[in-house]
């Protein structure tokens, strides 16, 4: 029986998925590699024309039948056609890499499966800017209502391995996975709910196509809508298993601390942004008037005196009532307030790697323990209780 299958994720990427496929294979611990290809028809054919007896090429619809675009039809697809090839060990990475030497990688992504881990999810070293949906909404929200995994670093990489019976339950029982960006997400919190054990281990830097806040409204719905799904999937079943602790999986690679400086200029992403602001409503939570004075302001120095309020507590309590107040027709004005965190965030509470990293860290265990503190009950409701369990401010 074949054993491990790498699936490359990718969308008019040019031939970069090729060379990442001959990098791979350098490992001599992948037995084949699927290009899951959702490019232009010029592309897909240039890609299609390098196959190999180890490199194949299918159209991410393949086995996907929709009218939809989204990250998430590439990965269903590629694990369709890894499953059905028979591969018990299953790997995926996204197809914008350009690291080298990322044939190092793949020993840590596929030997954890072959013990009691049944997913391994990798964490890279990021530029302090990098990461904000995580930082902000990924990683408490599952910290709130997934207490055990809090320490889970990086929930939302592309870079994963999964044994093929675990892959198999999560695409084809229960809730559906979905075919845009929130398919990390789901795989991710579905892992957990399910009961697998999970594993994270560090890799190193990881270099691929970067986009500002501006440019992730999509990506932060996605994402943000995906997780609310989850969790309300959760509370809903009738008989849950325990959330088991992530595992630190041990790896050589030290901690990159170099990032080119320029990768977000957060004084004009800010100024780029007071256009939108001015859209912002009253949504009548706690702390949220801190975020709604952001309305006025047409400043850099007054957004960066006011923002100055908004810390770990009060957008950890907002945050929490985001998912038991849950309206689609708000996610607008969800997006602006996870903007502003993101923005105070970068401004005020960072200036290197491992302060990121901490602060970081940090928010996800105070999320952690307002669940705990505020004794969430067995049903998800929208009850006004506990209001400012923090101190107003």
């Amino acid at each position: 029986m074949p054993g491990n299958c790498l699936l490359i994720i990718s969308k008019n990427e040019g031939i970069n998925p090729l060379s990442l496929a001959e990098e791979a294979l350098q490992s001599d611990v992948i037995d084949k590699i699927i290009i899951s290809d959702g490019s232009n028809e010029e592309t897909f054919k240039r890609l299609k024309a390098k196959e190999t007896k180890t490199i194949e090429v299918i159209h991410e619809k393949t086995y996907v039948n929709t009218t939809e675009t989204g990250k998430g039809i590439g990965m269903i697809n590629g694990g369709i056609a890894a499953l059905k090839q028979g591969f018990e060990r299953i790997a995926y990475m996204d197809g914008d890499i350009f690291c080298p030497n990322i044939n190092k990688w793949f020993p840590f992504l596929f030997e954890p499966l072959e013990g009691d881990i049944d997913i391994v999810k990798v964490a890279f070293s990021r530029n302090p800017t990098d990461g904000q949906i995580t930082r902000h909404i990924t990683k408490p929200l599952i910290a709130m209502f997934f207490p055990n995994a809090w320490e889970i670093d990086q929930p939302l990489g592309g870079e994963l391995s999964l044994k093929a019976e675990v892959l198999k339950n999560l695409f084809s029982t229960g809730i559906n996975p979905p075919y845009g960006w929130g398919i990390d997400t789901f795989i991710t919190i579905k892992s957990l709910i399910y009961g697998y054990q999970m594993g994270e281990v560090y890799l190193g830097q990881k270099m691929h196509n970067k986009k500002t806040l501006t440019h992730l409204k999509k990506m932060f719905v996605q994402c943000f809508e995906e997780a609310i799904r989850m969790i309300q999937y959760f509370y809903q079943l009738p008989a849950r298993k325990k959330i088991k602790p992530v595992l630190r999986i041990a790896s050589p690679f030290e901690m990159d601390t170099v990032f080119d400086e320029g990768y977000m200029n957060i004084k004009k992403e800010i100024e780029r942004s007071f256009c939108s602001f001015n859209l912002m409503k009253k949504m009548y939570l706690p702390h949220d008037t801190i975020y709604y004075k952001m309305k006025d302001v047409t400043d850099f120095n007054s957004f960066y005196n006011l923002s100055q309020q908004i810390n770990i507590n009060n957008w950890v309590e907002l945050l929490y009532w985001f998912v038991k107040k849950y309206d689609p027709l708000l996610i607008d004005q969800y997006y602006l307030r996870w903007k502003i965190r993101a923005l105070s965030f970068c401004l005020h509470e960072i200036n290197t790697v491992a302060q990121a990293e901490s602060r970081t860290t940090f928010q996800a265990k105070t999320a952690s323990n307002f669940i705990y503190k505020i004794g969430e009950g067995a049903k998800l409701d929208n009850s006004s209780k506990k209001v400012y369990f923090y101190q107003h401010q």
